[in-house]
């Protein structure tokens, strides 16, 4: 088992159907976007026009988070990968999975701004921690850039006969897929379980970081060893 567990593709995949789910849940219940801050500032601009600078300013807070959340994740790349600290990542994931559960409850769900901003934050750490899959850069968060990569390399695939394109067009294309899917996971459950919709989501991080922690013990206790 090397260092680079945050590059498996099943990770990766089941980080897409999580920002997609995000997206989803925060745009059906507030109107806005837990990490497409594109579509934010957009909305922001709109809504200014009109004279809403009230929720201008929750989306402004909401993009304020997550580039707050780019910096940290940025700085605990730094200090993990200086201290020679691995797998630290999994903490990301336990972190993802208590924030998400917290926010479900409904004394914590009625203020948008919280949940929209603690949602940004812990997306954006997610994104920077967990970029690529088998050294492919992906997005986690949105699929724009996805797209794009996905189209490139379907052309490269059918003109140039490349089998890497190949390769990186269906890593793409499950990406997409899962994203995709994460959305209707998320229009589905919110119309079923309301506001608690994002507990499942925060289910689902949790059983990506307890997979990936049994899968970390198990080749320390076949190995005899311990890794940091």
């Amino acid at each position: 088992m090397d260092h680079s567990f945050h590059e498996r593709q099943s990770v990766g995949l089941i980080l897409s159907l999580i920002g997609g789910s995000l997206d989803g849940y925060t745009f059906i219940h507030y109107g806005a976007f837990a990490s497409a801050q594109t579509g934010n500032l957009v909305l922001a601009i709109i809504q200014a026009s009109d004279g809403d600078w009230i929720n201008v300013g929750k989306k402004l807070l909401s993009t304020l988070a997550f580039l707050v959340g780019i910096v940290m994740a940025k700085h605990l790349i730094r200090i993990f990968s200086t201290s020679k600290i691995y797998f630290w990542r999994l903490y990301i994931l336990y972190f993802e999975a208590v924030i998400f559960f917290l926010l479900g409850f409904a004394n914590i769900n009625r203020n948008q701004v919280l949940v929209t901003t603690a949602i940004a934050f812990t997306a954006a750490i997610q994104w920077v921690t967990f970029d690529k899959i088998d050294g492919i850069p992906y997005t986690n968060l949105f699929t724009t850039g996805n797209l794009k990569s996905l189209a490139i390399n379907f052309y490269d695939m059918i003109s140039e006969k490349n089998e890497v394109a190949y390769r990186k067009f269906l890593n793409y294309a499950l990406v997409i897929a899962f994203f995709i899917s994460g959305v209707i996971i998320a229009v589905f459950t919110y119309k079923t379980l309301g506001i608690g919709a994002i507990q499942i989501i925060a289910v689902i991080a949790l059983g990506l970081a307890l997979r990936e922690s049994y899968k970390l013990w198990r080749f320390q206790r076949l190995n005899n060893h311990m890794l940091k």
